[in-house]
Formats: structure tokens, C-alpha cells, sequence
């Protein structure tokens, strides 16, 4: 069969949902179908995923388009898989159940581990992962592992482990009965348990933590062999011959392949991704170098940081501060606003990553006054989820040497025309809005599995169909902007380190 005739089927399973997207030789979406996943906080920093769930609804994705796909005649070449990253699953060797939940990439239950660990391990940590030491995959790890039935049963080589790619992996393959215990160097790399050095599991950390690295998945380039997906298994027989973590397959989808590379994802949070090339970084305060890909023609490290808040900052106008009604309303609130209005707003509810790493940082608001408006606030909040970004990105660019020449968006917020524009006039580069942004994740996945399986005979091929919605260019004069930035700064400088006072008690 011609290989324009071929497809790849992608499962993008992210935090709160799991989708799966037909794609064809040019690259464009010829099915897709979805389903939510649940997510329960209780309190302690909580946060959990049922395994079983996400697994079930996957395949029911895939099982629905894969039937969409044979009733038009499309032959399926290849899956791709593009997932969430350091969420932790926990489950039985011999009966594939789970043990545990799946603790989210959210949860911060193990803080108070953390607080212990951090005065031997954090440098350390940095050095040898890329990684700044928090609450993820390890430590929940560790964390589950307490009980001493877990404990016992993983030592004695009952229990695997891993992200949730790697879970679905062996499901998809044959679980207990021969499934493939793989992972991505993406997601591996994300966990803050593998040697850059080695690109093996770091066991003396790991020993440390009492998680036995038998237990972990063999670590594949993103490309490799993941196996065969079987029908009753994942609901598509197929090849699985892509495998990459979800910020990493976005930079991949927008085409971000040289050095120098950016794209930012503004979902719940923005996360930014830069393309360092082959070299790594050493010492990035609050910042993570992370794999990339490893692919046979392509290899990549990223700088890679994160906003709490951008999309949650709309949530938080709408369902909190009833500054909005829908989320619609957001650029024409923004127009009807005074653009020299002199509000700022710092929009940390959820305290500051990086570059100030600052849990203790609360949002605020400066500049009001007897005129100030609704729309002025809203205007100012999401010329604050710009400048956070900026902040986060200038930083990147003085540590990788390169400035950008463009700004890749995608995610959500993204849709804003307003939020683009101011951030390409703070940045004074062009901001890229993708195509098709909800896609992007899903499409990288599809370049890397379909040019493993040879839908497309090269990079250049598969990046020939990439073609951006719109390009937002810098606009504003040199001295407001410098006006605008000064003055955010002042209002950071004023947010940080907030003294949260115990109002339960007064």
C-alpha cells in the first residue's frame, strides 16, 4: 500500500481527559473522539487518577476511531502514544491490577519528604536529573511504598512501576501475559529519577528512597520499539512506534527541531519548552533541563519551565471573581478596558514558580483607583499571565545564549488575539499561533511515530504540513514597553514572599 494511503492513530492522554486522533499523510485530523477522566482532591495535598479508568477509556477511544477508520477503508500503520508525564502508577506484575491510585503529577502529599530530602539530594538532583527536586514520581514512589506490604511485594519483584505511558504500554501489549515494560526518554527524563549522564535510572538515589529500579520500565528512544498493540487489548491492532511526554511532543508539533526553538503551551498553567540541542545545561536555578526526544534522525534537550496560572486565571475571573461570564468574553472585556489605566495585576494565585520560586507569593492588585473598571482588572490580569511568561522566557534565553526568534503558542488560552499581541509586544519577537492548537500535542506524536513507520520519508517532509493560524507581531513602541515591565516588576517585588497570615485564627 502507497503511504498516502497509510495513517497514524495518536492516543493523547493528558490530566483530565484521553483522546485519540486520526491522521493522515498530510498531516490533518480525519477523525477524533474523547473522553474525560476523573481527578479527586481530598485534602493534603491529594491529588489522584484511577489507573483502571484511564486505561478503559483510552481504549475506548482508540477501539471508536479505529472502527471510524476501517468503515472508510483507512488502513491504520501505526499508534502513537503522547501522555502526562511523572503521574505514578503502581500495580501487579502477575494480575496487572493496581495497587495503588495513580498519585497526579499534581499531588504534593510528599512535601514534608521532600523538606527532608532536599539539603542532601537537591544539588545532587540538579546535577544528575536536569531536574529540581519536587514532588514527583520518586518520591510518590517512595511515598507508597511505606506500607510494608508494598514494600515487601516490590522487593520481591511482584510490582511494576512507572508514568502513565508506560502503563498503557504493557496493557496495550499483553499486561500479564507478555506486555512491554517501556518508557520514553521523554518521560523518563521528566521523572526526576534518570542519570542524564548515563540515560539510565539514578540507583543511588533510588536506593536511597527504597524503590527498587528493577521495578521500572526500560527507558526507549522515543521512537523505538514499543510493540504491538493488540485489538481486545487497546482497541487497534497496530504497531506502537512513537512514545513522547505531552510539553515535549508540542515543541515536536510545532516544528521546533533546531536550536533555539520555543513554544509555549497555555493550558491550566503555560509551560515553556526551549530547544537547546544535543548539549545539556548544568546548574539551571529553578529551571529544569530536560530530555527532549532521542528519535533516529533527531536529538533534543530542552529548557523547560512552567506558570501555575494562565488558564486557571480566566477560571478564577469567571467562577470566583465574576469578572467574566464565559470565557468568550475575555478579548472584548479586554478592548473595553482603559489601556492606560495604570492597574497591574499579578496574578499568582497559586504562588510563583519559576524564575522566583516563591510558594509564599500571592496575587495582587496595584494601580486601582476610583475610575478603575471590570475591564480594566480583567485587562490586567492577562497582561499579567504575559509578563509571567516573559519573565520565565528571558530567563531562558540569557541561559541558553540564543534569543528566540519566535514564540510558539498553543493550548487553550491561546485563542486570545489579545494575550498574543501584548506578549509579542513585551517580547518584541513574533508570537506563532498554531493551527488546529488543541492538536498540536497529538500531532507531534504522529510526526515521530509516522516517520518511524515511514509515512513520511523525512523531518522536512512532515514538517512541510505544518502551517501556523496566525502570527502576532510586535507592535508597541520601545519606551511603553519598557513603562509596562518596570512597573510589573515593581508589583513582583511587592507580591513576594507575602506574609499569609493565619486568618483562621484571628
Amino acid at each position: 500500500m502507497h503511504r498516502t494511503q497509510e495513517h497514524v492513530l495518536v492516543l493523547d492522554v493528558g490530566t483530565t481527559s484521553t483522546r485519540a486522533v486520526l491522521y493522515g499523510h498530510e498531516s490533518e485530523v480525519l477523525a477524533t473522539t474523547a473522553q474525560e477522566l476523573g481527578l479527586e482532591s481530598s485534602g493534603g495535598g491529594r491529588v489522584e487518577q484511577d489507573a483502571e479508568e484511564i486505561y478503559e477509556r483510552s481504549v475506548a477511544v482508540l477501539r471508536e476511531i479505529a472502527g471510524q477508520a476501517q468503515g472508510k477503508g483507512r488502513r491504520i500503520s501505526t499508534l502513537a502514544i503522547a501522555a502526562q508525564r511523572t503521574s505514578t502508577v503502581l500495580w501487579d506484575k502477575r494480575t496487572g491490577k493496581p495497587v495503588a491510585p495513580v498519585y497526579s503529577w499534581q499531588d504534593t502529599r510528599t512535601a514534608p519528604l521532600l523538606d527532608e530530602l532536599r539539603p542532601t539530594w537537591g544539588d545532587r538532583a540538579a546535577l544528575t536529573t536536569g531536574m529540581v527536586l519536587n514532588c514527583s514520581t520518586p518520591l510518590q514512589l517512595s511515598w507508597m511504598l511505606r506500607d510494608p506490604e508494598l514494600q515487601r511485594r516490590a522487593q520481591a519483584g511482584e510490582l511494576l512501576a512507572g508514568t502513565v505511558d508506560s502503563w498503557l504500554v504493557w496493557r496495550f501489549t499483553g499486561g500479564p501475559a507478555g506486555g512491554r515494560h517501556v518508557t520514553s526518554a521523554s518521560c523518563a527524563g521528566s521523572t526526576g529519577m534518570l542519570d542524564l549522564t548515563t540515560e539510565t535510572w539514578w540507583s543511588e538515589f533510588l536506593d536511597a528512597l527504597q524503590v527498587p529500579t528493577a521495578m521500572l520500565a526500560q527507558v526507549l528512544p522515543e521512537d523505538g520499539d514499543y510493540g504491538t498493540a493488540h485489538t481486545a487489548l487497546a482497541g487497534v491492532d497496530a504497531p506502537i512506534t512513537g512514545v513522547v511526554g505531552d510539553q515535549q511532543s508540542a515543541l515536536f508539533g510545532q516544528g521546533g527541531l533546531a536550536p533555539g526553538a520555543v513554544k509555549c503551551t497555555h493550558g491550566t498553567g503555560s509551560f515553556i519548552d526551549f530547544n537547546i540541542g544535543s548539549e545539556r545545561i548544568d546548574k539551571l536555578v529553578g529551571l529544569d533541563c530536560r530530555v527532549g526526544w532521542r528519535t533516529a534522525t533527531s536529538t533534543a534537550n530542552v529548557i523547560e519551565g512552567g506558570t501555575f496560572v494562565s488558564g486557571s486565571a480566566v477560571e478564577w475571573m469567571i467562577h470566583k471573581a465574576e469578572l467574566l461570564t464565559i470565557a468568550s468574553e475575555l478579548d472584548a472585556t479586554y478592548d473595553a478596558a482603559d489601556p492606560r489605566s495604570g492597574v497591574v495585576v499579578v496574578p499568582t494565585l497559586a504562588g510563583f514558580a519559576a524564575p522566583h520560586w516563591d510558594e509564599a507569593a500571592r496575587g495582587a492588585v496595584f494601580g486601582m483607583h476610583r475610575g478603575t473598571t471590570r475591564s480594566d482588572l480583567v485587562r490586567a490580569t492577562v497582561d499579567g499571565i504575559a509578563h509571567t511568561v516573559a519573565d520565565l522566557l528571558e530567563t531562558m534565553s540569557e541561559l541558553a545564549g540564543v534569543r528566540p526568534q519566535a514564540l510558539h503558542v498553543d493550548g487553550g488560552l491561546s485563542k486570545s488575539d489579545r494575550l498574543l499581541q501584548f506578549q509579542a509586544d513585551i517580547l518584541q519577537v513574533p508570537v506563532v499561533r498554531a493551527a488546529n492548537p488543541g492538536f498540536v500535542t497529538a500531532l507531534g506524536a504522529a510526526h515521530i511515530a509516522g516517520l518511524s513507520s515511514g509515512l513520511w520519508a523525512d523531518q522536512a517532509e512532515a514538517a512541510a504540513n505544518i502551517h501556523p493560524e496566525r502570527t502576532f507581531e510586535p507592535g508597541a513602541a520601545q519606551a511603553e514597553i519598557s513603562v509596562r515591565r518596570a512597573a510589573w516588576h515593581d508589583a513582583v517585588g511587592r507580591s513576594l514572599g507575602w506574609r499569609d497570615a493565619d486568618w483562621a485564627a484571628a
